[in-house]
């Protein structure tokens, strides 16, 4: 609690008041501190020490500790101190290489990939061989992009070595130092990125699923044990979540009787307008795998539907609760667990089984569910029209971890760029690296899927 309320009050006051100096008294003698002539608190970003005349200096208890000592540590409004700006440009290029890779025009070139730099520009990319020019930006996620390269490196980094932690657009605006807006349209991109590679994650997954269930057939006593059956294998868990209820606060007191259970906490009472204000979330997850997040407005079986069945093969092993019993005429090896299951006992309410029985249980979707939540909380509250961005983004990142990058790419990522920050970040390197769960085992899968 120290800690917080320190790091509170710096933003506040700033660090300089700490030193006895005459400035630092007359802050918290006579001044404001949210005045606008106050200068000095809201610089607190830019100068940590701001520059004092002489005879502050020998009022200073400590001349080790005044401005002209430390202006060898003291930032700049445009410095960006702990950032390695090669390092990140360079994952910036070989994104923009890998990913959307540049192809000569030119007929006689016969379609060659664009390969070299103009170091005056950097966002200009000519032919080896005719020399001509295009914008390596054009038609990719950084279409007109307009700050620093890279910085869509940075967020690529640390967007993918702090999962399950999100990078939200204040923390990239403070530590780029940039405007909130040109930090919201920053993750804005990256998100239209993840909204366009992580399909290549859902096809991968869809092939090795059907792979591995190809013929297999669970018993059909649904009363016996399947848990040394499916030990071994990456069943999959559905499930839904809702992120951001509307309560009755929300409403003004009103309750909500034109629907019921979780579709009804993400919307407002119809009296107030029947308004969307929180976000319901359809989840599929494989054991030990990827896992998929889905905006929906309900939770009817034509809207679910088709979206477990374009993800997950119909021979596939597939775990839910009583709440997705329709299921059953479309996947064989469908089985549910009762969560309102009533105990035996009297003397309880609920049965110890509700939420395992006989191996079958859902647990793999409500683990991701809790995931989902507690790094959402961060956010505070998104729009319900931008659920499906953050909902893949979250996705992609979390797949990447699993699969890793290099299967999104014929050439593939070298992980050695990724690795060759360690100076500037720790001593092991960053290790973007797949679980080899699946694809340890179907890796031929890989070229029916990855295509640029």
């Amino acid at each position: 609690m120290n800690e917080f309320s320190f790091i509170k009050n710096a933003n506040v006051f700033g660090l300089d008041v700490i030193v006895k100096s005459r400035e630092g008294n007359a802050l918290l003698k006579g001044k404001d501190p949210y005045s606008s002539t106050n200068s000095s608190l809201h610089k607190t970003s830019t100068s940590l020490f701001p520059p004092t005349s002489s005879a502050q200096s020998q009022h200073s208890p400590n001349n080790d500790y005044t401005s002209s000592n430390l202006s060898f540590i003291r930032p700049t409004s445009k410095s960006h101190f702990g950032i390695n700006k090669d390092f990140y440009l360079a994952i910036t290029k070989k994104f923009l290489d890998n990913f959307y890779p540049k192809t000569c025009k030119t007929p006689a070139c016969d379609n060659h990939i664009l390969d070299k730099e103009i170091t005056t520009r950097l966002d200009v990319i000519r032919c080896s061989k005719c020399h001509s020019q295009q914008s390596r930006l054009s038609y990719t996620p950084l279409h007109h992009f307009k700050l620093d390269l890279w910085m869509f490196g940075y967020v690529l980094h640390e967007s993918l070595i702090q999962f399950p932690k999100v990078l939200t657009s204040t923390e990239i605006s403070k530590r780029l130092k940039i405007g909130y807006k040109a930090a919201s349209l920053l993750k804005r991109r990256f998100q239209l990125f993840c909204s366009d590679q992580l399909p290549k994650y859902k096809d991968l997954t869809y092939n090795a699923l059907n792979d591995q269930f190809k013929d297999f057939l669970l018993p059909p006593n649904e009363n016996k044990d399947i848990s040394k059956k499916m030990a071994n294998k990456p069943y999959v868990c559905v499930d839904t979540a809702v992120l951001y209820s509307a309560g009755e606060r929300a409403n003004k007191g009103r309750k909500r009787y034109s629907s019921k259970g979780a579709t009804s906490s993400i919307y407002l009472s119809p009296k107030l307008g029947g308004k969307q204000v929180g976000t319901l979330v359809q989840t599929i997850g494989v054991k030990n795998g990827p896992v998929f997040f889905t905006s929906v407005p309900n939770q009817k079986a034509e809207t679910l539907g088709p979206i477990i069945k374009d993800h997950i093969p119909t021979s596939s092993a597939l775990f839910s609760d009583l709440g997705y019993s329709w299921l059953w005429g479309v996947y064989r090896n469908h089985r549910t667990v009762n969560h309102s299951a009533r105990s035996k006992d009297n003397r309880f309410r609920w049965a110890r089984n509700r939420y395992s029985k006989n191996g079958i249980h859902s647990q793999v979707a409500e683990g991701n569910n809790r995931l989902l939540k507690t790094a959402f909380a961060s956010y505070g509250w998104i729009r319900p029209e931008y659920s499906t961005l953050y909902l893949n983004e979250f996705s992609f990142i979390k797949n990447a971890n699993v699969f890793g990058l290099d299967v999104l790419v014929d050439s593939g990522l070298s992980r050695k760029l990724f690795a060759s920050n360690r100076r500037w970040l720790r001593e092991e390197p960053v290790k973007i690296r797949s679980k080899r769960s699946l694809l340890e085992q179907y890796s031929h899968l890989l070229t029916k899927n990855i295509m640029l």
